[in-house]
This record gives C-alpha cells, structure tokens and sequence, in this order.
C-alpha cells in the first residue's frame, strides 16, 4: 500500500484512478483514447485504470499505467445497493477501496451513478459537518462557468442541507481561482418567501454566508429563477438533487435543440459570424468540456462523467481532477467548512 501523499506544488504527479467500465462507451475506446493521449506539463498523472482482464489483453498500455484486473463490473441496469453488496470486486468497488487506502488520489468513473454513491458513502468517511454528500457539475454561463449542486445525489433535503451544499460550492470555485464566489438560491421566484417551507428557511440559513464576505460583495444574492441562472450573475446554484437533475438534463436537451436547429438552417456562409457562433456553442456546450460531477462531502476526490462521454470526456476529467489534486481540493473544502 502507497503512502499518503501532500499536495504540495507541481512536483507531486497525480494519481489518478479511471474506471473503464460500466459506461455507453466501450472500455476499449476509452483506453485506446486515454493510452494514445500525450500529456503536457512536467508532472502528468499517474494512471491506475481499473478494467476487467480482456480489456487489458486487447489494447496494449504505456508501461507507466497501473492495470488493475477486477473480475466484476456493474451495469447501469444494476441495483446500485445489490451491486455494492454482491460485487466486491467491481471496477467501482476497487477504485473506492484504493482511494480510501490512498494508493490513488482521486478516482473517475462513467458508472453507475447510485452504485458509486453507495460505494462512496459506504467505504468513505464523511467531511466534518457534511451529512450528505452531493453531486457538482459546471454549466456554462455569459460570464464563469457556474458550479451546480446537487444534481442527483440527494432526491430530498432539509435547509441545512443547502448551506452544506454552499460551502462545497465556494471551496470548488475558490479552487479555480474565484477569490469571492456568488451563491443563488434555485427558486420559483426572487422574494425570499416563495418556494417550500425548506426553501424559505434555507433562504434564512443561506445568508449567514454574508457575515464574512465583504460589503460590497455578498456570498449569497437570494433566490434566482431558472431563466437568470446563465446570465453570470452567481457562480454557484443551490438546490436539491431531484430539481437540480432535471434542471441540468432539461439545459443539455434544450441546447443540443437549439444547436441543430441552427445547423438545419442551411448554406449558413451566408450570416456573417453564424458559423464561428454555433461552433463556439458547440465547444462550450460539449460534454468533453464539462466533464463529469464531482461527488463533494466524502474525504476523497470522486468524479462521476457522464454515461453517454465520448472517450475525449475522459481526458478532460483526468487533466481537471489533477488540478483538483494539486490545488489540495478536500484540503479546501475542510478549511471552509471550519470557517
């Protein structure tokens, strides 16, 4: 078993655990992508691919990847509570247990999203303070992109639930280099009495945040509606697991629409600017661009992509959870919970 290691500067390469299975996209594909990719930078990661041993017979590895051989893998037809009960030797299973006995410093995975959540929730301790942990994903916005949470861990939470929710928010956008982050409050209205008896007490809880922030910049702005959410206003959405799920499938959908309706236009040349707009809307609104929700509240990293990532998803999520690594992410979200 490896040490813990620091995350102390960019000396540190960091470990990076990829779960091959489980996902729309063949694990071949997956490694083909991730074995061809050239990593920049002096300290790229250090790679444990989790897969069964017929993946690793058909596609040859760098010498530098740790291939860890399981012999089960979970479906997304799975019951995630049978799956973490019967299959002990899964690709989750295995990323999860080498996380907790710091052999790898944060693990990926395309999987099963409740299996990984019962397999966290099981096997990992929780962050002081956080009952339960939630699901964090980027979304694109005018300005910076915005960190929503949750989007499907928690179907059903209480008011505290929601500062919870808000403290892992502006930790993970402190990390990228936000000095003062802006919270909203996803509601059916701005005034701080709409929404549920939850949400109208959480409004409360929620501005306690602004005791420490600076006058002129408060934490918490209040409620804010669907529609405003892209404006760039905030940099962090609150709201339960249920609402934020559908919120967040209910954007993808409406601008994958939005996207090829543009694209049936026709000889587009013709619009000065329309095909560098639809391009550029492409590219921010690829899933390869935002991959994946990070699983905040457990005592370890764990990223959750996307059933349906292509290959280039993966990628992307190594070269962004090294960064979470090397910023000392877990380090940070305590700091703020103890703040």
């Amino acid at each position: 078993m490896q040490k813990k290691t620091t995350n102390k500067g960019d000396y540190h390469r960091p470990r990076i655990g990829v779960d091959l299975l489980g996902c729309d996209t063949s694990a071949e594909k997956i490694l083909k992508a991730i074995a061809s990719h050239e990593w920049e930078g002096d300290a790229p990661p250090l790679l444990t691919l989790f897969a069964t041993k017929e993946v690793f017979e058909n596609i040859p590895t760098p010498e530098d990847f740790h291939c860890h051989v399981v012999t089960e893998e979970v479906t997304m037809e799975d019951d995630p509570l049978m799956a973490v009960r019967r299959k002990k030797d899964s690709s989750i299973a295995a990323g999860i247990r080498a996380l907790k006995a710091y052999e790898i410093d944060a693990f990926i995975s395309g999987g099963n999203s409740g299996a990984l959540l019962a397999q966290t929730k099981i096997t990992l301790k929780m962050l002081p303070g956080i009952d339960r942990p939630a699901f964090l994903t980027l979304i694109p916005s005018k300005l910076e992109p915005i960190a929503v949470l949750d989007v499907g861990a928690n179907l059903d939470v209480k008011a505290e639930n929601f500062l919870q929710f808000a403290q892992m928010g502006i930790a993970y956008q402190k990390a990228r280099g936000l000095p003062h982050p802006v919270v909203g409050l996803l509601n059916i209205g701005e005034e701080k009495k709409k929404g549920t008896p939850e949400h109208q007490k959480a409004y409360s809880i929620l501005q306690t945040l602004n005791e420490s922030a600076p006058l002129d910049a408060p934490a918490f702005i209040g409620n804010i509606e669907g529609r405003d959410v892209f404006l760039g206003k905030i940099d962090i959405l609150i709201t339960d697991g249920f609402t934020g799920n559908i919120f967040l499938k209910t954007a993808e959908g409406i601008a994958g629409f939005v996207l090829e309706q543009m694209q049936n236009l026709g000889p587009i040349e013709i619009i000065p600017g329309l095909r560098s707009i639809i391009g550029t809307l492409k590219h921010r609104l690829s899933y390869a661009e935002y991959p994946g929700a990070i699983l905040c509240g457990a005592d370890g990293i764990v990223i959750k992509c996307h059933g349906a990532s292509p290959p280039e998803t993966f990628i992307t999520s190594i070269i962004s959870t090294s960064r979470l690594v090397k910023n000392g992410f877990v380090e940070k979200i305590k700091a703020e919970l103890n703040s």
